[in-house]
């Protein structure tokens, strides 16, 4: 979705439900202080000069991209180019006809990246480690749809995690469902034969065949030297940045080690000499309004601080390693609203602290190719449900059934769209949901589908036999 797409869809959210009357533009937040009784006193400032006011609850909305991340390297003082962070990129002209150095491959640098090398007079990129790559669209759809839930009901670690943990539950299950485990691979091979490698001979000349083998190739060394799995870390879902580098209009350089006058010496001795240095090395979470002990504290769910309880929330500061925020921070809104309105509590402070307890782990577990980085990343389709479980609009198999048929399908199928958790529960708009749901484009192509469902049926089935520690990753209630 281009940026005036989505720009326009908020205008439109906004008229529709008459927001804007409710909003302070204009208006920057200095300080939020909690009182004895348990308010807040907050301190703002715009152009008519400062205001305290008073509120019963404080909902923290600002986001994990507020504050550029800008490390410092050796010997950067003395660098005579120009440093700017990704964030103050915006248009090829600030690049044109320069040597430009972009620093780090995530979603922002992959973008950077690729948009520089088109216009830029020569382009390095410098990656610390590999990274995990997807290309924006696949089958000619957008990669986005490609996230279903029967692509992510069976439990994570049949196939997409190889945690050295879980090997002895990976033996089981491929011993005691061994001539489907072969039929399962098998199964892979067409796939990855007749829908990802074949398509890359269907070019229109051998330089495009060339390029399309390059960047697979490309693809494929990223991520062997990322430390894990495409699961097991956040992706990065463009690889135009890699088409760059297989047709050299962009070339790849390790870390940096220091900077000496006009030249930066990498970790393998290469040198360049570049006149703009474009650091996008993401953001750091900062709330300079808050007591840092309250901003910084372990959250249930991503959303509530135990020890201050409903009055305070943070909604939006969580990113999913695959899928997008919106749907999440909605999610959380929703639950802070029942919440504020005394239609829901919350948990015990030691179910909430034991809560944060087993996601912590959860996610040392899972993203292990990162762990001790990204305290905010989370598995997307499982948030959403454990979200949706606690406000109680999470639909169960009895919910789906009594849907038709078309929508049970692309329920399980098509893309995890938000729209699901508004058939049943707090909000509910099921007249809007089965629409949306019943339209959704069915985008598996069918080895793949075989395999998720083979995947899910084997899982399902072995929990039933083994218990609890061999639960499916996603399960609706029956």
């Amino acid at each position: 979705m281009p940026i005036s797409e989505y720009v326009d869809y908020l205008d439109e959210y906004c008229e529709a439900f008459d927001l804007r009357r409710h909003i302070c533009f204009g208006t920057t937040v200095e300080s939020v202080t909690r009182n004895p009784g348990g308010d807040w006193t907050i301190q703002t400032r715009n152009a008519r000069g400062p205001r305290k006011e008073r509120f019963d609850s404080i909902a923290v909305c600002s986001g994990l991209h507020q504050h550029p991340h800008l490390p410092r390297f050796s010997g950067q003082e003395t660098f005579s180019g120009e440093v700017i962070h990704g964030a103050q990129y915006r248009r090829p002209a600030q690049v044109i006809g320069k040597r430009v150095l972009i620093v780090g491959g995530g979603e922002s640098g992959a973008d950077v990246a690729a948009e520089v090398a088109g216009h830029a007079a020569e382009s390095v990129l410098s990656l610390r480690r590999g990274i995990a790559v997807l290309p924006r669209t696949i089958f000619g759809q957008p990669q986005d749809l490609q996230t279903s839930r029967l692509q992510n009901s069976a439990a994570h670690w049949i196939f997409q995690t190889r945690n050295p943990a879980d090997d002895r539950k990976r033996r089981v299950y491929r011993w005691m469902f061994l001539p489907f485990v072969c039929v399962d691979k098998f199964i892979q091979i067409v796939f990855r034969l007749f829908w990802e490698f074949l398509p890359l001979l269907w070019a229109s000349s051998l330089t495009a065949i060339r390029t399309n083998l390059r960047m697979r190739r490309l693809t494929l060394l990223l991520l062997e030297s990322s430390g894990g799995t495409l699961n097991e870390q956040f992706g990065t879902k463009t690889d135009e940045f890699v088409r760059a580098l297989a047709e050299g209009r962009c070339r790849r350089a390790p870390a940096i080690a220091r900077f000496e006058g006009p030249r930066v010496l990498f970790q393998d001795g290469s040198e360049f000499m570049p006149d703009l240095v474009i650091l996008c090395t993401g953001f750091e979470t900062r709330m300079p309004f808050l007591d840092e002990a309250l901003a910084t504290a372990p959250r249930f769910l991503n959303t509530f601080n135990p020890v201050v309880g409903v009055n305070l929330s943070f909604i939006g500061f969580l990113r999913p390693a695959f899928g997008a925020i919106p749907p999440l921070a909605e999610l959380q809104a929703r639950w802070f609203a029942s919440v504020q309105s005394g239609q829901l509590a919350l948990p015990s402070k030691i179910e909430m602290r034991r809560s944060i307890e087993q996601w912590t782990h959860l996610r040392a577990h899972i993203f292990r190719a990162v762990r001790g980085r990204l305290d905010y990343l989370v598995d997307y389709t499982h948030f959403c449900d454990e979200l949706a479980s606690r406000i109680g609009c999470k639909p169960g198999w009895r919910d789906v059934r009594r849907e038709s048929r078309r929508f049970r399908r692309r329920f399980v199928a098509g893309p995890f769209a938000a729209a699901q958790y508004r058939l049943v529960g707090p909000h509910a708009r099921p007249e809007i949901a089965r629409a949306v749901i019943e339209n959704l484009p069915m985008v598996h192509p069918w080895p793949y589908f075989l395999n998720l469902y083979l995947r899910w049926t084997l899982s399902r089935f072995l929990h039933r036999l083994a218990g609890p520690a061999y639960a499916p990753k996603l399960e609706l209630e029956r």
